[in-house]
């Protein structure tokens, strides 16, 4: 009987940790107006290229607060390492270790660049670059990203930092998952089953999105907000 107990605990505290970490979800059908500078500012070379408002910076601050203080009521103990995927998590990045901060939570952090060969040229690879693996070892460590899509990425980083960093434990922290269509990316379902155990922001519906570290060919990541790129946009293919 105690064992069907405390059988029923885990089964329960499992339950608990899945509801703590589900994302705010961003509805396919939402619409933000955008039509205000003043609350929704970006450069003037940008006209034409922004459709519309996806995530406004105060609801990305007040999302990435929260997470703040999931990662501090799961960690209060330790000092975890935040990994920072550049370029495009670092805005995410940096309110992220502010909201910790404001928790009184210890941490250090690194920062690292993956870029993931595929087809003909490599057998699917991921290229690590600028990160200590020494910094790891034996660490609650966190990969903080800007968005996963696919997972496939992700999926070939984690291990690779498993094996040559050897940390204590490795989770993810990501502001941004796409929904997207696992027939069209049958991939992406085992990828991201592999990157299960994930802090997430928001969930996404499956368009084009920049701002907030988020580029299209460099362009774009300094918009203060999270839009859905426009027609303009798309057919200027990150040029100004």
């Amino acid at each position: 009987m105690a064992h069907e107990d405390s059988d029923k605990r885990s089964e329960g505290n499992d339950q608990g940790r899945t509801a703590r970490l589900i994302p705010v979800k961003i509805a396919d059908s939402l619409t933000i107006d955008s039509s205000d500078k003043n609350k929704f500012p970006y450069p003037a070379e940008y006209e034409g290229h922004l459709g519309s408002v996806m995530i406004s910076y105060d609801d990305i601050t007040a999302r990435t607060a929260q997470l703040a203080r999931l990662i501090n009521e799961d960690y209060k103990n330790e000092r975890p390492v935040l990994i920072c995927v550049l370029k495009g998590a670092s805005p995410f990045f940096h309110q992220l270790l502010s909201g910790l901060q404001d928790l009184k939570q210890g941490f250090t952090f690194e920062f690292m660049r993956a870029k993931s060969y595929v087809g003909d040229s490599s057998s699917g690879s991921v290229n690590i670059s600028g990160l200590d693996y020494s910094h790891l070892e034996g660490k609650a460590c966190i990969i903080v990203e800007d968005i996963v899509d696919t997972g496939l990425t992700l999926s070939q980083v984690i291990p690779t930092l498993q094996k040559l960093g050897n940390p204590k434990s490795l989770r993810v922290c990501t502001l941004l998952e796409k929904r997207i269509s696992v027939q069209r990316h049958p991939e992406a379902e085992s990828a991201r089953m592999a990157i299960s155990d994930r802090y997430v922001g928001f969930s996404i519906p499956d368009q084009f999105i920049i701002g907030y570290g988020l580029d299209f060919n460099e362009l774009y990541r300094d918009l203060k907000d999270i839009w859905v790129i426009s027609e303009l946009g798309i057919q200027a293919g990150g040029n100004i």
